[in-house]
């Protein structure tokens, strides 16, 4: 028997000119607004409203919608009534418990590296540090500073991990987004590297320990100038 053709529905291609789907619409507003927060486009007590950002973005307003709604459940966004939307501040305490909980993922991180890392993964990570140290911009600098630490938790492999990173992420890009000494970042990603082509375990962990730390105080300066200022002997 003949087999028959397939049919339209199944052999069709995806068609070019076909406007991008909803999932699509939303991604791209949650990355646009993500950014501008992390950046400093949009500030603490800045209001979101639904029209206003559809209008400036050229979407409809249902992923506006959702992508409140997603940023909300990521701690960028708080209700203050059911009608008002703002940026969300957020307080020295609020810092500490993200940079508490950073401290731990970083250290499980890196230790995991050190015990999964292939020497492909090895090799993606020099890569990495040869694009920081050749990179001028300092947006690029930050960009690469921040996806340092995402492909080290690819590296890592552990699924659970992954699935506890990922709705932190746009939270600790934001605080990853406060240091900007990136002559010493680079000395101290280059530092881990080393130690999980070594397969130092131990001391990996205790240097990536070290390196989030260095970073909160980074971060306290740069948010908390005043606050500080008075924490010094």
């Amino acid at each position: 028997m003949t087999p028959s053709k397939p049919s339209a529905a199944t052999s069709r291609e995806p068609d070019p000119a076909q406007p991008p789907s909803l999932s699509a619409m939303r991604e791209r507003v949650v990355g646009e607004l993500r950014q501008a927060m992390i950046e400093g486009v949009l500030r603490p007590g800045d209001r979101l409203v639904e029209r206003d950002v559809a209008e400036r973005l050229g979407v409809s307003r249902s992923p506006v919608r959702e992508a409140i709604r997603l940023l909300t459940f990521e701690g960028f966004l708080v209700a203050e009534s059911p009608r008002r939307i703002v940026v969300r501040a957020f307080s020295r305490s609020d810092v500490d418990d993200l940079y508490d909980v950073r401290e731990t993922l970083e250290e499980l991180t890196t230790g995991l590296a050190v015990r999964n890392a292939t020497n492909e993964d090895v090799a993606r990570l020099r890569e990495h540090l040869e694009q920081t140290r050749l990179a001028v911009d300092e947006d690029v600098l930050h960009r690469l500073s921040n996806e340092f630490h995402e492909v080290l938790t690819d590296v890592a492999d552990n699924s659970v991990l992954s699935g506890l990173v990922a709705p932190l992420r746009g939270r600790m890009r934001w605080l990853l987004q406060q240091n900007a000494d990136f002559a010493r970042l680079l000395d101290e990603h280059t530092r881990i590297v080393d130690l999980i082509e070594a397969r130092d375990e131990e001391a990996a962990r205790a240097f990536a320990l070290e390196h989030v730390r260095h970073s909160r105080a980074k971060a306290m300066t740069a948010l908390f100038p005043e606050e500080s200022e008075t924490d010094e002997p």
